[in-house]
């Protein structure tokens, strides 16, 4: 989610209302980007987005790219304005076109999703790449996603793998999935399946009832993937995950009570999960 950004605030934040209206009325664009932050939370005077808007307008048309970016915020989300997403997209360009690096992303995010414009895979890529290239963690992410889908220009893995893992490092943690399911697949080599392995212990670590990530940590411990062979690690894991009713993992549990792998030979509980796994309409093939 977006907030609204104040630079520059300096000494004039801490004036009173009618001081900053003096600063404001006389054309400082600091005062009157304060003044609109300060009607949009309340600060010190009652909540107006009317006004909020009515002052930071008179910044943004003073070119001042945080005002526009702000003006932007308030048409996308129908604040103290009516929902307008072509004014939002235009104020969004007028502070993209400055450098503002949130605008920026938000730019990426509009044309990808043809949000108030045509969608526009290119261009998303374009505005998505400058804003993170200056740090913004969901242009990042969402660079990651579109190398990874082919989607603005050629698939390239080894782009998606590296923006995911920007994401990552500065805390997104909506780029850990996808950074693990490349990683597990492949896509870095045999050397990054140690880093698939920790993504997937955090991503358990958030959500530890999540079937699928307890049935892909047991195929790691069960086939060495990224750690050592552990089998009963392994079982640990997948009976975890065949009691959250994934078929997959009911299946292989299956297969590790007939084959005593990681536990005894228990060939009652291995006709239990394969009737189970075949109740839920497991397809396998020979």
């Amino acid at each position: 989610m977006l907030v609204l950004i104040l630079l520059s605030a300096g000494v004039l934040g801490a004036q009173t209302i009618p001081e900053l209206e003096s600063y404001a009325n006389a054309g400082n664009v600091n005062a009157q980007i304060i003044l609109g932050v300060r009607y949009y939370d309340g600060q010190g005077v009652t909540r107006d987005l009317s006004k909020a808007v009515f002052w930071m307008e008179k910044a943004a048309n003073q070119n001042n790219s945080e005002a526009q970016y702000n003006m932007g915020y308030f048409y996308e989300g129908g604040e103290g304005v009516e929902r307008d997403y072509a004014k939002a997209l235009e104020w969004y360009t007028k502070a993209g076109n400055q450098g503002h690096k949130v605008a920026q992303g938000q730019l990426g995010y509009f044309y990808y999703s043809g949000t108030g414009v045509e969608r526009n895979y290119e261009r998303a890529l374009y505005w998505y790449e400058l804003s993170a290239q200056k740090g913004i963690d969901f242009a990042q992410h969402s660079l990651g996603y579109m190398y990874s889908e082919g989607l603005g220009a050629e698939k390239n893995t080894t782009l998606a793998i590296d923006w995911y893992r920007k994401a990552v490092s500065q805390g997104y943690e909506s780029s850990k999935k996808p950074l693990f399911t490349l990683l597990y697949e492949g896509a870095g080599g045999e050397a990054a399946y140690p880093e698939a392995f920790s993504l997937l212990q955090e991503l358990i670590e958030k959500d530890s009832t999540n079937d699928e990530y307890q049935y892909m940590i047991a195929l790691m411990y069960l086939n060495g993937k990224g750690v050592e062979v552990d089998a009963e690690k392994a079982f640990y894991w997948m009976k975890k995950a065949a009691w959250n009713d994934n078929i997959d993992a009911q299946w292989e549990l299956a297969d590790m009570y007939e084959y005593g792998i990681g536990v005894e030979i228990d060939t009652a509980e291995a006709e239990y999960w394969y009737e189970t796994a075949e109740e839920g309409e497991y397809y396998w093939w020979w």
